[in-house]
């Protein structure tokens, strides 16, 4: 549950009208963005009566106390607010509607007094020179007050508002930055202050604020042009309807299922009516996100069923089309193999892109703190600073023509489906997957080689954390074996990059027909390298890639041995994708900090998952193929199943505790 706690300003208790103050209007604002559980700290002989648990305190040093004895007495996050701040209902509403893990705090106030901060991917870094000012709102996640338990700080020095920001930076917890560019808010002292303040966001047409903020500014180039140009009107109605962004995203789930449908029973002019269920599948689910800003009704469900459902989609169709290729005329081996291949090149980079992201967010809160490892050295890193300048200045010019050649050069996901749609229509199912796994290795090759580079430059351990056992996915294993002997910055990198090579020549392996002790040896040995360094200190500046590597690893090992055991090929399509989805909601919990996960011990970890493909494949090979497709299909079946269940349980856990 969460809480809010208001620290004492003397503007406060300026009044607006005859009926209200400062402080009453904030409450009830907080109140209505859904925190019931108000506290309000006064000084000795300044307090009034107000509708919220008041509370005495002497000075800033009591109000941290205070404060901690709040934060660290339930659960759910804790809100902080200043009492003289003036601001609308929509800017309140962005702090308090986070649902997710993340901190943060609201800056952009009109304020010249207000105390500058640095801000620098969207996290505000601590204090500084510039522009950007604090708002006097903020939030702490519950996963963050827990770290912030033993280090809670004694003295202010300052206000005690600044000091819960300087504990979290203390503390490397990154902090974002809540902004709602065009609406006033301000930290008054008078009353004729307040009413300016009003006057000046009331004259703004909210909803229209609301529409034009609900789209993504920087968003890609086949969303941009072809969603969003007219995406807003579904967005109105919608909202008009009465329809929350869950069902939204059931809506474009339905239509890519027909799709794939489609798709699946061979090329013919019914490609085209599956070209356009793709299309306006992936106008509602740009719908979906757009309805949760415009109606700021956001959900850590909400958020975490939107990623997940952009790859089951997208993983549906790969198997739409490979079954449809098939039907063709098309064989299976080929069809099929392409569409894992998509598959697992997707996932292999989508998880490098989420660890890529923590490096850089892990970077930028350790170098505000001056605790970088070193500066960068070497030419390599110095080639990494002069790509990572480029690249910022190339995204600066926004929808330049470079700006949009770096967008698209990755393969975002309307791109993708873009070309999906037309390539099955002109071309056929399996010239589309062919094409479309083309573009994902180009992809993968261009961010690769870049973001190794600013890597050496950025000097960051981003997987060297407490809780890596859990992102890498060991399960019991891993955890139950040796700590290895040999160590150093670059072993963990060495040995899952040697693994993701046997792993792949497994699978090359068992692609060209060798005998099946070939590629079975070859996944052993990638399982073996890649479990050796588990318990090793990950400090390395590469070691981001890991989580990666494991899910290259895993996904080879199984596809190798399945394909030496004669596996049925959508059941081993099938298998491979639930454990990529599993490994979606491992990223899930970081990008978007918001999973409903809580135990993940009963799926096994990638070393067990692998073993019992190896093992089933194996008995296959001495009696047949059918052995293996069961255990396959067993296996799917029970990964899907822990990993569904574990989704129930965290959200009818997180329902009652949001209900307490």
């Amino acid at each position: 549950m969460s809480r809010a706690v208001i620290l004492p300003a003397p503007g406060g208790f300026a009044d607006i009208d005859e009926d209200r103050t400062v402080l009453d209007r904030l409450i009830a604002q907080i109140r209505e963005a859904g925190c019931d559980d108000v506290t309000v700290l006064t000084r000795p002989g300044t307090d009034r009566p107000v509708k919220a648990t008041q509370l005495p305190s002497a000075d800033a040093d009591a109000d941290l106390a205070h404060l901690g004895e709040i934060a660290f007495s339930g659960d759910g996050p804790l809100f902080v607010a200043c009492a003289d701040l003036v601001a609308s209902q929509t800017t309140v509403a962005a702090v308090l509607s986070d649902s997710s893990r993340r901190s943060g705090v609201l800056v952009g106030a009109d304020d010249p007094t207000a105390a500058t901060v640095l801000v620098e991917r969207g996290l505000v870094t601590g204090p500084g020179p510039g522009q950007t000012r604090l708002g006097g709102l903020a939030k702490v996640s519950a996963a963050h007050l827990a770290r912030l338990e033993r280090h809670w700080p004694r003295q202010a020095r300052g206000d005690a508002f600044e000091g819960v920001l300087a504990a979290l930076h203390a503390r490397a917890v990154p902090v974002n930055a809540y902004r709602t560019s065009g609406l006033e808010h301000r930290q008054v002292a008078t009353g004729e202050e307040a009413r300016e303040v009003i006057a000046a966001f009331e004259a703004v047409d909210m909803d229209a604020w609301r529409l034009k903020n609900a789209v993504k500014h920087d968003d890609d180039f086949f969303a941009t042009y072809a969603v969003s140009s007219w995406s807003p009107k579904l967005v109105k109605l919608s909202a008009r309807l009465g329809w929350t962004p869950t069902p939204i995203t059931w809506v474009s789930i339905t239509l890519a299922v027909a799709a794939a449908g489609i798709f699946a029973t061979g090329w013919s002019w019914w490609y085209l009516a599956a070209a356009a269920l793709m299309y306006f599948s992936f106008v509602f689910d740009c719908v979906d996100g757009q309805l949760a800003r415009y109606t700021q009704n956001f959900s850590s469900f909400g958020g975490w069923l939107d990623m997940m459902a952009d790859r089951s989609k997208e993983f549906l169709i790969y198997a739409g089309l490979a079954a449809g290729a098939v039907a063709g005329g098309a064989s299976a081996p080929a069809a099929w193999g392409l569409a894992i291949a998509a598959m697992a090149t997707q996932t292999v980079r989508h998880t490098a892109d989420t660890w890529y992201a923590v490096l850089l967010d892990t970077a930028v809160v350790r170098q505000a703190r001056k605790r970088e490892s070193a500066p960068p050295s070497g030419r390599a890193a110095h080639l990494g600073e002069r790509l990572g300048s480029a690249s910022e200045q190339v995204m600066g010019a926004h929808r330049s023509v470079l700006y949009w050649a770096k967008r698209t050069i990755v393969a975002p996901v309307g791109e993708r489906w873009l070309l999906l749609a037309v390539a099955a229509v002109a071309f056929g199912p399996q010239t589309a997957i062919a094409a479309l796994l083309c573009w994902q290795l180009l992809a993968l090759g261009y961010t690769t080689a870049g973001r190794t580079l600013r890597s050496l430059a950025a000097r960051t351990a981003a997987l060297r954390r407490p809780d890596r056992s859990a992102h890498r996915d060991d399960g019991p294993i891993a955890r139950l074996a040796p700590r290895a002997r040999f160590g150093g910055d670059m072993t963990p990198f060495a040995a899952t990059a040697a693994a993701v090579l046997a792993a792949g020549a497994a699978v090359l392996a068992a692609a060209l027909g060798t005998p099946p002790w070939v590629p079975f040896g070859l996944a052993a040995l990638a399982l073996v390298l890649a479990g050796s360094v588990a318990r090793t200190d990950h400090e390395g500046i590469l070691d981001w890639y890991i989580p990666a590597g494991l899910r290259a690893v895993e996904l080879g090992a199984i596809c190798s041995a399945g394909i030496a055991a004669e596996v049925a090929w959508p059941v081993l399509y099938l298998l491979l994708t639930v454990i990529a989805l599993y490994f979606y909601d491992l990223a899930a919990g970081l990008d978007k900090a918001a999973s409903p996960v809580a135990r993940r011990d009963l799926g096994l970890g990638w070393p067990v998952r692998s073993l019992i493909a190896l093992v089933a494949a194996a008995v296959a090979v001495a009696t047949g193929p059918v052995v293996a497709t069961v255990v396959y299909g067993v296996l799917a079946v029970y990964v899907a199943s822990v990993f569904v269940g574990a989704v129930v349980a965290g959200t009818v856990r997180a329902s009652r505790a949001a209900a307490a």
